[in-house]
């Protein structure tokens, strides 16, 4: 069971976050209130990826608590789930598009990355899904990263 609670949850913690933080994005009230407080580094950095309301916080705090729960997750699946989760976070927030980066694992760009984070941060209203890519490209809030000369 614990293999199977890993991968369920590894599959459907991300699903929600693009329509979070779209909902937040699109609703200025949410925005300010919630979502605001991390997007004042625009140039993100690892400790970024940590910064933000204590109401965003909680919530996505409490989703991933919640999840494990009612999914019946085994502590050591969870606790390895919660481990990756912030490594993936530091990543996208480093800025850096490192030559080991986790997003150069999948082709076309399937995985974000720090390249991809590093837009959402600076335009807002694109690039909403924090790992997979798909939401945005289903929803039309894609923007690939761009070369800078």
């Amino acid at each position: 069971m614990p293999c199977v609670c890993r991968v369920v949850k590894g599959l459907s913690f991300p699903y929600p976050l693009p329509y979070c933080n779209c909902s937040r994005g699109r609703v200025p009230w949410l925005f300010m209130k919630i979502h605001s407080v991390h997007h004042e580094v625009q140039d993100p950095f690892a400790l970024a990826a940590q910064y933000s309301s204590y109401w965003e916080v909680l919530s996505l705090q409490g989703f991933a608590v919640s999840s494990a729960a009612l999914l019946g997750c085994h502590p050591l699946s969870e606790i390895t789930f919660h481990l990756l989760n912030i490594w993936l976070s530091v990543e996208d927030h480093c800025g850096y598009d490192l030559p080991w980066g986790t997003h150069r694992l999948l082709p076309f760009n399937l995985f974000g990355g720090a390249p991809f984070h590093t837009i959402h941060h600076q335009r807002f209203r694109v690039n909403y899904a924090p790992y997979f890519t798909h939401w945005d490209r289903i929803f039309g809030t894609y923007m690939g990263p761009t070369l800078k000369k």
